[in-house]
Order: structure tokens, then C-alpha cells, then sequence
């Protein structure tokens, strides 16, 4: 019995760990072994946590517009495949996409319905399982020793463990968030989680990657100003109608291209201007699946590109634009849709702080799009979980304190 109720804590950390170790690229086994553990790990959690069919039913109606998003990155993934051949990565980044959420949907509800308090249980578990992989990763890097600066560009930053100070940065932002999470809650251990939550903030500095950086300030400056999360939550529907208006606007003409901008987005603008440009001669309907259009892109142009030149893969550094090529624009709507309904009706304002953060970060990283990069899965399972319809007097309580952010026995009102 004790096994069985603590069936969801070891999937997460289990999982969790996967993908740290997914991300470490010195060893080729350490990276093979947290490639294909994710995968196993996801199976395996929903041949337990999937009890009824009704789960599944439950599934596909509340989140019918992100399935209709993910229909049409299938749908023209198969149009790719017929068109550039048989390719086994871009298939399966395509058909493994809504196992990976429907794993993460499960695993919600198994906490919805095995802990009082759903949201503090998954953040104590997911804290502890990154501090458990940051003491461990650190000390194999010392004594290895792992070369723990590193240079791209004219820019340096710390990567420990890593090959890449980025996937430091990712690493740091969601152990942040986590550590701050439960140190937010009424705990005997509210010392160490908020010392490490300020850990993971030093590292994120000392990695220098600028978007987790800019989703751990997106995130504290809604946690000082509680004011203006209500204000954009309460907005959602008219924010998101804006930015997508904007994006349309400013995405149209010659500005992306212009030195200026390639400046202030460290040259992402000039990799969305050449798929603006490709777009100006194909159907903006058209999608090619996620990462379809990636190689195309980078071939096309590579010949006037020296950054292109010295890459193997070319990341949009826009989940968006990712989304965009994926599905085309009713695609992008539909997901933008998705993620408007779903903020607009979440209960749980410390929550929405969290996908906001994440959300506005996405505009300049592709990784929303890849649900087992870490910050991403942390985006993906809070998006996706919804309240449990059998705790009706959970749900009561939980309407009425829903306004009280800060509440000193119920911080995250559950």
C-alpha cells in the first residue's frame, strides 16, 4: 500500500532525473540513458496512473484545442514525409509530443487525488529531486573533473555539469522556482528551501543565459506585485489578441533584418526574418510539423550566413515561430487559444505566475515546443492540470480562498 500511494513521487523524480541527465552530453551513455529513460519512464507512469478510460475522455475534452494544434503537426509531418523522405527524428518529435502531456495530465491528477494539497506535494518532490541531481552532478564534475566555464560567442558562462551554459540556466530557473515554491508554504524547512531557491538564482546569473534569467524576473516581479498577475490573468484573452495582432504587424516588414534589432535579440531577428521571408512566398496555412521546417531554412540560406555555417541544427529561438512553422497559423491560434482558456481559468494566481513567466520567456527559446526540456515540463504539467471533480468539498474551499494569494495556512489556496 505505501508503495502504491507513493507510485507518483518516484515517476516525477524519476522523470525529472532523466531529463537532467538527458541534457548532460560528456558521456554518451549518461545522455543515451536519460534519452530513452524519459520515454520509458512516461510509458510506464501511464500504464499505472491510467485507471479508467474516463481519464482519457476527461483528456481530450479539456484540451481539445491543444489536440487540435497537435492534429495538424501530425497532419503536415506526413505531408513533410511524403514530400522529403522518412525521417525518424522529426516523426517522432511529432507523434511522442502528446504522450509526453498525457503522462503529465496523469501524473497530475494522481496528485490531485493523493494529496491534500496537489501543488505543494509536487514542488517539494520536484525540489528535492533537483537538489538530489545538483549535489550529485556537482561533485562527479569536480572529481571528474567537467570543464565548468564555457565560451560561445563573446559570451561566457558557467555550465558545471554541462556542456552549455544554457542548459545550466534552464536547470537553475526551474530549481528556483521549485525551492521558492515550497519555501513560500508554512514548512520546518523553509531555511534550506529558500536558500537553495537563492542557489539556483546565483547560478542562473552565473550562467549567463538570458532567457531563464528573464523568466526567474518575470516570476519575482509578479511575486512582488501580486497586483499585475491579476491584472494580465484577468486580460488574458485581450493580451493575447495583442500580441498576436503585434506579432503580425511587426513580423511583416524590414525591421527584423535591421542591425538594431539583431542587436537586442542577440541575432534571433534575423533568423525570424528569414522565415518571414520564406513565408512570403508559401501559404501561411501551411505548417511542417514541429522541427519540420528547421532544415530547410538553414540550407536555404546558409551560404549568406555565418552563423549558419558552423551550425548542425537550427533552433527557431522562438517557441512561437516553432509553432508557427509547425502548424501554420490556425495552428498558432489554436494554441495561443489554448493557452489564454487555460490561464484565464486557473483558480491558483501563484500558479499562473509561474506559466506567465515561462510563457514570455518562450518568445525567445524554443523550448515549449519540446515538453522534456525541463523548464518546459514544469510549463506543460501546470498548464495541463486541471481540479478533480471528485473532491466537490476540496473544490468549495478552494473557490473561496482562491483570492488569497498569501494566505498563512493555505499559501497555494489547496
Amino acid at each position: 500500500m505505501l508503495i502504491k500511494v507513493k507510485t507518483h513521487k518516484i515517476l516525477l523524480s524519476l522523470f525529472v532525473t532523466f531529463l537532467v541527465m538527458n541534457a548532460i552530453t560528456y558521456t554518451i551513455f549518461i545522455h543515451l540513458a536519460g534519452k530513452y529513460g524519459k520515454l520509458l519512464v512516461a510509458m510506464v507512469g501511464i500504464a499505472l496512473l491510467q485507471k479508467s478510460i474516463n481519464q482519457l475522455v476527461d483528456f481530450l475534452e479539456a484540451n481539445k484545442y491543444l489536440l487540435i494544434f497537435w492534429f495538424l503537426c501530425v497532419s503536415f509531418t506526413v505531408l513533410w514525409v511524403f514530400d522529403n523522405g522518412f525521417n525518424g527524428a522529426i516523426i517522432q518529435n511529432n507523434t511522442l509530443f502528446v504522450l509526453f502531456i498525457y503522462f503529465f495530465y496523469l501524473l497530475s491528477e494522481a496528485f490531485k487525488s493523493k494529496s491534500k494539497r496537489p501543488y505543494f506535494s509536487f514542488f517539494k518532490t520536484l525540489a528535492n529531486t533537483l537538489n538530489y541531481n545538483l549535489f550529485f552532478w556537482t561533485a562527479l564534475a569536480i572529481v571528474l573533473p567537467f570543464k565548468i566555464w564555457h565560451t560561445l560567442e563573446d559570451r561566457t558562462g558557467l555550465g558545471l555539469f554541462y556542456e552549455n551554459y544554457i542548459q545550466l540556466g534552464i536547470f537553475s530557473c526551474a530549481g528556483a522556482i521549485a525551492n521558492f515554491s515550497v519555501y513560500r508554504d508554512k514548512t520546518a524547512y523553509k531555511f534550506y528551501y529558500l536558500s537553495m531557491a537563492i542557489i539556483y538564482a546565483i547560478l542562473a546569473v552565473l550562467s549567463n543565459s538570458r532567457n531563464p534569467q528573464l523568466v526567474l524576473l518575470v516570476y519575482a516581479l509578479f511575486n512582488l506585485f501580486p497586483y499585475i498577475k491579476r491584472g494580465v490573468i484577468k486580460y488574458m484573452y485581450v493580451l493575447v489578441f495583442l500580441i498576436v495582432l503585434g506579432s503580425v504587424l511587426f513580423l511583416s516588414v524590414e525591421v527584423l533584418n535591421s542591425s538594431t534589432v539583431s542587436s537586442f535579440t542577440t541575432g534571433r531577428s534575423r533568423i525570424w526574418y528569414h522565415i518571414i521571408d520564406y513565408y512570403s512566398t508559401n501559404s501561411i496555412f501551411k505548417g511542417h510539423g514541429i522541427f519540420g521546417l528547421n532544415d530547410i531554412i538553414l540550407q536555404t540560406n546558409i551560404d549568406g550566413n555565418y552563423y549558419f555555417q558552423r551550425l548542425e541544427f537550427l533552433y527557431f529561438h522562438s517557441s512561437y515561430m516553432e509553432i508557427f512553422s509547425a502548424s501554420g497559423i490556425l495552428g498558432l491560434l489554436f494554441f495561443f487559444f489554448f493557452l489564454g482558456k487555460s490561464l484565464y481559468e486557473k483558480k491558483n494566481y501563484y500558479i499562473s505566475i509561474v506559466i506567465i513567466g515561462i510563457s514570455i520567456g518562450g518568445f525567445f527559446e524554443s523550448f515549449i515546443i519540446q515538453p522534456t526540456v525541463l523548464i518546459s515540463f514544469l510549463f506543460w504539467y501546470l498548464i495541463i492540470s486541471k481540479p478533480s471533480k471528485r473532491k466537490t468539498g476540496f473544490k468549495k474551499h478552494y473557490r473561496y480562498n482562491h483570492y488569497d494569494s498569501i494566505s498563512p495556512h493555505y499559501p497555494f489556496c489547496l
